[in-house]
């Protein structure tokens, strides 16, 4: 694969983007030429033939920029294929309820671009870094705090995107 696959991003503390140079690392391992880098920075999607896009989940939902980064871009980016990953503290519970809230996260760019495959993934959380505001939502959810992403499963699944951008 020369082609050149996108991984973009937004991210409030940092967790996303680790999560974002994970999936990267896996598809240049598989072969494949990629770009990691916040969606704010993106300026031309032409070189692209595939794209992985993220967002940490924040109050329910992905955050603004890339949500208006696909909602620009969809002429674009319903050419080539697509895949979604979401990074929160809530899916550290995998159950079935929590997994279904994650994904309706997405539910507002699925509706301008259909992906190949959706990612939900643990994050991280430390209360040091956070905003007041964040912090005093925290607390008033009770929120656990630690890093709770687990590098292996982002990996495999960054191989099975692989695996269905060389197949598209």
């Amino acid at each position: 694969m020369t082609e050149r696959i996108l991984v973009a991003y937004a991210t409030r503390y940092g967790s996303t983007a680790e999560v974002a140079e994970a999936i990267g690392e896996e598809l240049r391992r598989s072969g494949a030429d990629v770009d990691v880098m916040p969606v704010s920075e993106v300026r031309d999607l032409s070189p692209y033939r595939a794209a992985v896009i993220g967002s940490p989940i924040y109050m329910g939902k992905w955050l603004p920029e890339p949500q208006v980064f696909i909602e620009k871009n969809q002429n674009h980016l319903r050419t080539i294929p697509v895949a979604y990953f979401a990074v929160g503290l809530t899916v550290t519970d995998r159950s079935p309820e929590i997994l279904r809230k994650a994904e309706a996260s997405m539910d507002a760019v699925r509706m301008l671009v259909n992906p190949v495959e959706v990612g939900i993934f643990p994050g991280r959380l430390e209360s040091g870094g956070l905003s007041f505001t964040d912090r005093t939502i925290i607390k008033m959810i009770r929120a656990k705090t630690g890093d709770f992403r687990d590098v292996q499963v982002v990996r495999a699944w960054a191989q099975a995107v692989c695996r269905k951008f060389m197949a598209a």
